[in-house]
């Protein structure tokens, strides 16, 4: 009888215990992620762009902290702050900085094919965030399950099947960047294998399309790819890049290459010139005159300066970005203001629409859920 008091004693004893670690556990873990956000919020605010994941976590008897980031700024001064705010423990530091901790070298890749998609998570069957074009670079953070985990020359993060891409270290990425470069700037069209339309097709090409410049002549013109193909395009449809990228904001030609996409399918995801969503459209548009837009339409609310909406759209000029939406906490459309009333949008398809209510195609949705207007300059 003595015994099993005495047994009931340590049991109750340990529950008391095992409560008082627990409570205690979880300030500790509260504290850390207090901390964690503070650090997100700062260095690392928007998931599209940047990654911060903390995770506290108790391993026998060791607090460890878990995750990983692509800012060593946000990793340094993390745990400075976990140091010096919580001193009565001692943490097992294991957040990883990408690419460093995890790619052996492998830090750079570009698409092989004309178009690159890329996902939310590495599977096949994810939803598509985005999509980079044949020659742009990526910067790669990390690889998992066939996937390398990359950010576009846009900043916009991203899976992408790691056969679809052609990687390298750091020389690779020096000697892609430093080579001669030409960019396609028609809509679409096909490389050969010898410099005849009668030859083989390499592949398929779209505009912004990046090849390697091996010789320009007057009619055709021999390119490398990433991967070590060869081919040749009609030198008419390609442009040097240093020029591409010089490229002076004219907007009547921004309004004419906007009008030559009229008709192409809307993808939501999608950013290139056969298919493309809202901001996807108004990103490839200004791509082909020089200017590389924020990825989607609630970043490009922030580009360039803000346009008086008053008398709307008295202060408008072509180019303009509109906003759209019709949430007054959150932008979801974005189109491009043509003058005369008038913009272009993808939705459904690249169309053109009105706010002229005596217009046939007036958009009175639209015309209601203007949020703002942004004018771009270089």
């Amino acid at each position: 009888m003595l015994l099993k008091k005495n047994l009931n004693r340590i049991f109750i004893t340990l529950i008391v215990f095992s409560h008082f670690i627990l409570a205690d556990t979880t300030d500790v873990f509260n504290r850390v992620n207090e901390i964690s956000e503070s650090i997100k919020k700062q260095y690392c605010p928007d998931k599209r762009t940047s990654v911060w994941t903390v995770t506290p976590q108790l391993i026998n008897n060791q607090y460890v902290l878990n995750g990983e980031t692509d800012n060593p700024t946000a990793r340094s001064e993390f745990y400075q702050k976990i140091e010096t705010t919580i001193q009565d423990i001692e943490f097992e530091n294991n957040i990883l900085l990408l690419p460093d901790d995890v790619m052996n070298g492998i830090i750079f890749a570009v698409p092989k094919n004309s178009i690159a998609i890329l996902r939310r998570r590495p599977s096949v069957s994810e939803e598509m965030v985005t999509q980079s074009l044949r020659g742009l670079p990526l910067d790669i953070l990390k690889h998992e399950r066939g996937f390398y985990f990359v950010r576009t020359d846009d900043g916009y993060l991203g899976w992408v099947s790691d056969d679809r891409v052609h990687e390298g270290d750091i020389t690779f990425k020096e000697d892609w960047m430093n080579a001669p470069q030409v960019v396609y700037i028609d809509l679409e069209g096909m490389v050969y294998k010898k410099a005849s339309e009668k030859s083989q097709p390499v592949s398929d090409v779209v505009m912004g399309n990046r090849f390697r410049l091996i010789e320009k002549k007057r009619k055709w013109t021999e390119v490398g790819y990433p991967d070590g193909r060869e081919g040749y395009i009609p030198s008419k449809s390609l442009e040097n890049l240093d020029d591409y990228l010089n490229r002076p904001l004219d907007f009547d030609q921004i309004v004419r290459t906007a009008k030559s996409l009229i008709g192409r399918p809307y993808m939501w995801g999608a950013a290139s010139p056969k298919q493309m969503d809202c901001s996807g459209f108004t990103q490839i548009v200004f791509r082909q005159h020089g200017y590389i837009l924020q990825r989607d339409a609630s970043m490009q609310f922030y580009e360039g300066t803000a346009v008086d909406t008053t008398n709307f759209p008295e202060n408008l000029k072509p180019g303009d970005l509109i906003l759209f939406s019709p949430y007054p906490d959150r932008i979801t459309h974005v189109g491009l203001y043509i003058g005369n009333y008038e913009f272009i949008h993808s939705s459904g398809r690249v169309r053109l629409d009105s706010f002229n209510p005596d217009d046939q195609h007036y958009n009175n949705y639209r015309r209601r859920s203007i949020r703002g207007v942004r004018r771009i300059s270089k």
